[in-house]
């Protein structure tokens, strides 16, 4: 019979059991680090939900993987202000036909970041999400368009589809740090790569920072960004090709002041280079802040289309903009007398201002670069007397740039990232 101490020993141990944070079924408990239990992730989570509690911090192990290949459908479930911290080799691959639902909010924002005690570029792999939207990486004719995910040495990750409404899921307010261990020489993974996915996949406040490769790549797909903060990142900020027709509005990238690589590396496909669906984004309200050290703002290349409105590159070691192989000046292109005009790349209401604004190659020298830049609506090469992020309004609320009739995009009355509010407060880092 108990007493009454024993009784309220045993009472008292009920309650702290309760209260103690227990690792989530498919996890391994890896004990407990200032009063906070952590859990491993590691291997493959199929036919299954695994949900991620912020009660608990959780450590990628090796490579995950959610999901079969359109088979055994997963779901990743990941609460506001948790914490993962990812070893080096290990990465998260979301498979097609699967699923991560990943909603933070601006006060308890989602972090992935490196398990070290002093994080550095690539010390872990990174996120892969993998979808069955269209890619062009394929002959003519083929019925359905695939292709194996780049970096990813343990299995095969395939890619690509017929659906252009596919959803992977959702990431918003999801932070990813210290990115893109070399899972091979020369092989490393992007901080996030969107690998065909598609248009209903949400993707909204995300940041990549200090990832060694790639902040994020588009292979392809038809999923769409808004506000989107990529810093520091040693390779490209952000990358497109194999087709990616999507749309980014709030965009900021600020390279750093060490040796980085392009703010934007655009391109359709690298052979052949007309393939289709033919790369072609639209961005709107990009800041992208070079510095003496990193290469072009913005290369645009082997065929690729592009709409860029109500933005401003500047500072870039390089020329701002990039304009390569003929393909890309062919893309419906404009004939006025021996100049071809690449109708394919459209710019509006957009500043282009480094040391040197342009450049072509060698074939397109004969163009009055600047004339063709300015002559498109409400552009300028003038120094947009950045006063921090955000220059000076225009008068009208409109979709600059953009079809008034096209939901995406928010209505604005200012060109780069910022108006009057910084959106970036609270969730991202510095």
């Amino acid at each position: 019979m108990f007493t009454q101490l024993s009784k309220i020993i045993a009472i008292s141990m009920l309650v702290s059991t309760a209260a103690m944070a227990v690792c989530p079924s498919g996890t391994d408990s890896l004990g407990v680090v200032n009063s906070v239990e952590r859990c491993a992730l590691k291997g493959k989570y199929l036919n299954t939900q695994l949900t991620l509690t912020a009660k608990n911090e959780y450590v990628i192990t090796d490579a995950v993987f959610i999901g079969g290949d359109n088979e055994q459908s997963s779901k990743l479930v990941i609460e506001p202000g948790t914490k993962i911290v990812g070893l080096p080799a290990a990465f998260i691959s979301v498979m097609r036909g699967s699923q991560i639902i990943a909603q933070g909010t601006a006060k308890k924002p989602i972090v992935f970041t490196s398990a070290q005690a002093s994080p550095k570029r690539g010390d872990w792999g990174g996120l892969v999400l993998n979808g069955n939207a269209p890619i062009n990486a394929c002959k003519a004719g083929v019925a359905v368009c695939d292709a194996i995910s780049e970096g990813i040495k343990v299995e095969q990750v395939k890619f690509g589809g017929n659906n252009a409404k596919d959803n992977s899921g959702v990431l918003k307010y999801v932070r990813v740090e210290y990115v893109g261990y070399p899972i091979s020489p020369d092989n490393e993974l992007n901080g996030i790569t969107f690998n065909a996915v598609g248009s209903d996949t949400t993707v909204e406040n995300i940041q990549v920072y200090m990832s060694s490769d790639d902040g994020i790549e588009f292979f392809g797909g038809t999923v769409n960004a808004k506000y989107v903060v990529l810093t520091a990142n040693e390779d490209d900020s952000l990358d497109w090709d194999m087709g990616w027709t999507g749309k980014v509005q709030h965009l900021l990238i600020d390279q750093g002041q060490d040796a980085v690589d392009n703010g934007i590396e655009a391109d359709n496909l690298k052979s052949p280079m007309n393939a289709m669906p033919r790369s072609n984004p639209t961005i709107s309200n990009m800041t992208l802040i070079g510095s003496p050290k990193s290469a072009f703002g913005l290369p645009l290349r082997r065929g690729t289309g592009a709409t860029i409105v109500n933005s401003i590159i500047v500072g870039t070691g390089k020329a701002a903009i990039n304009i390569d192989d003929t393909e890309t000046f062919t893309n419906g292109a404009k004939v006025v007398g021996t100049a071809v005009y690449a109708e394919g790349l459209k710019f509006e209401n957009t500043i282009a201002y480094s040391a040197k604004k342009f450049e072509f190659d060698a074939a397109k020298d004969a163009w009055s670069t600047e004339a063709w830049f300015t002559s498109q609506k409400g552009n300028s090469t003038q120094d947009p007397q950045l006063n921090g992020y955000m220059p000076a309004a225009t008068s009208a609320v409109l979709k600059m740039g953009v079809s008034s009739d096209d939901l995406f995009f928010d209505g604005v009355n200012h060109i780069g990232a910022f108006a009057k509010k910084d959106w970036t407060q609270g969730w991202t880092t510095k």
